[in-house]
């Protein structure tokens, strides 16, 4: 739990080329990326520096350069460094950078992500590395003032030369950040570190590789005083539940709590247990803005959509797409906000719910549904006024409350018998609570004639599907009233 708690490196482990998305796990607890460098003699550069460290130029490529050394002494393997005015491009090139930086793999602020490495290969970024300016880097100071730029250094190449991340408490391969590993030109590799480069590089030859030669570090500088907005300030528990909003997003799963987020990525990690800022990420959000109460993502054009009061916004990537729009335009009623929003597969509309109603939209033709706002009790044993509801990758729907969520099978419109289950250990890393909730379903609201609120079942015991449910997937093949 202790480790849950650090940053760490960006996961999954940033490929140089999609190809390389593949990757084989082996028998022993390092990982390996599926390419490697065919040369023995690779070459480095740092190309811009921190700009929020009290290091100097020099202490950072010393760093770097003992970082490099790391590896090379335990496989043969040479580092040059190239002179800022050689045109040649270095085989890693090492950049300070913020946010979103022309690689897809965008920063997160102090806290969350600390740096990412492109695996080996003959793409122009392959072995290029990354770290967060935004954090406070240091060398040489306890744990908890700042980062240690030598140890995640160490990390980083260790995927700049085809390594992925390893489970042995010891390796510096390990995805969460560890704290300082001591003195960089006295510091050695663990036997996993070791095992796993080898088995790309083959061992260290008979010639002893040459130690290096940079003079001593200068005594480390004290930390500069963090930012006011720093994540080492009092953050919300994740686990404890209770999201604003949670979506999926491109593969990945958000979750919202007020000016803070969490991403759950497709592996079923957590990129931090730490969270992000809001506004550091979604690039032109008001900072009047405070809370998320819904989001998704648009499958049409691919969109994304944060829902906050009476009113949403439209983000291209990660960057703001005009001015606030109301929720008068999806069919809500003027002022009506909502608490939650998703795009079902099956039918490929998105739903809109307040309380225990909802309303329909239709993407593909751009206007709401007619008939709507229906009662929420049509999709069976869903909780009222949901904290947020998701699809997953495989198109299960997800309704989240407070600590639990329930499931609603792929193309079904009623829950899981073992609905609701906490989803702490599910989703977020969590131990599970001590009691399942107790939420009482309120009346049914009056339906519109037409509707369909069936709830009788027929043979149940006999694992026949329920009437109301062979109902809906009848609407929804016919396009009648009665679908969800």
């Amino acid at each position: 739990m202790a480790t849950m708690q650090r940053p760490r490196c960006s996961l999954p482990d940033v490929l140089g080329v999609a190809e390389l998305v593949r990757r084989r796990r082996r028998r022993r607890r390092y990982a390996l990326s599926s390419s490697k460098w065919e040369k023995r003699t690779l070459t480095w550069r740092v190309r811009s520096f921190p700009q929020s460290s009290a290091l100097t130029a020099e202490t950072v490529r010393t760093l770097m350069h003992h970082a490099l050394s790391t590896w090379g002494i335990e496989s043969g393997l040479r580092f040059q460094e190239l002179v800022s005015q050689d045109p040649t491009e270095p085989d890693i090139l090492i950049d300070f950078a913020r946010a979103y930086h022309q690689d897809s793999y965008p920063f997160d602020g102090q806290g969350g992500t600390l740096a990412h490495a492109f695996f080996p290969g003959e793409h122009p970024i392959s072995g290029d590395t990354h770290f967060d300016d935004e954090e406070t880097w240091t060398y040489g100071s306890k744990d908890g003032e700042g980062t240690d730029l030598f140890a995640v250094a160490v990390h980083e190449f260790g995927h700049a030369l085809g390594l992925g991340h390893s489970s042995a408490p010891n390796s510096i391969m390990r995805p969460f950040y560890q704290g300082p590993v001591g003195e960089p030109h006295k510091y050695r590799l663990s036997q996993d570190d070791r095992e796993g480069l080898q088995q790309l590089y083959g061992k260290v030859p008979e010639t002893p590789y040459d130690k290096p030669t940079r003079k001593p570090l200068a005594p480390a500088p004290p930390p500069p005083a963090l930012p006011p907005d720093s994540p080492s300030l009092p953050v919300p528990d994740r686990c404890d539940g209770n999201f604003d909003a949670i979506a999926n997003i491109r593969g990945e799963i958000f979750f919202f709590k007020g000016p803070w987020f969490w991403r759950l990525q497709p592996s079923g990690q957590l990129v931090s247990p730490r969270p992000a800022r809001l506004h550091r990420f979604w690039e032109g959000l008001p900072a009047e803005v405070k809370v998320i109460q819904a989001a998704y993502a648009r499958h049409p054009d691919g969109r994304i959509l944060l829902f906050s009061g009476p009113q949403f916004w439209v983000f291209q990537d990660r960057q703001l797409e005009g001015a606030p729009r109301p929720l008068t335009e999806l069919g809500l009623p003027a002022g009506e906000e909502v608490d939650a929003v998703f795009s079902w597969p099956l039918n490929g509309k998105t739903y809109l719910i307040r309380g225990g109603r909802y309303w329909r939209y239709d993407e593909a033709a751009a206007r709401p549904d007619p008939g709507y706002p229906r009662d929420l009790s049509l999709w069976e044993g869903a909780p009222h006024a949901p904290d947020d509801v998701s699809v997953s990758n495989a198109g299960d729907t997800y309704f989240f409350k407070g600590a639990h969520y329930w499931r609603f099978p792929k193309g079904s419109v009623k829950a899981d018998p073992d609905s609701p289950q906490p989803m702490g250990p599910k989703w977020l890393d969590c131990p599970a609570p001590s009691a399942r909730p107790h939420s009482p379903q309120p009346p049914r609201a009056t339906l519109e004639p037409g509707t369909c609120d069936c709830s009788c079942e027929i043979n149940e015991a006999s694992g026949r599907p329920s009437l109301s449910f062979l109902l809906s997937l009848l609407a929804l093949l016919v396009g009648g009233v009665a679908s969800p």
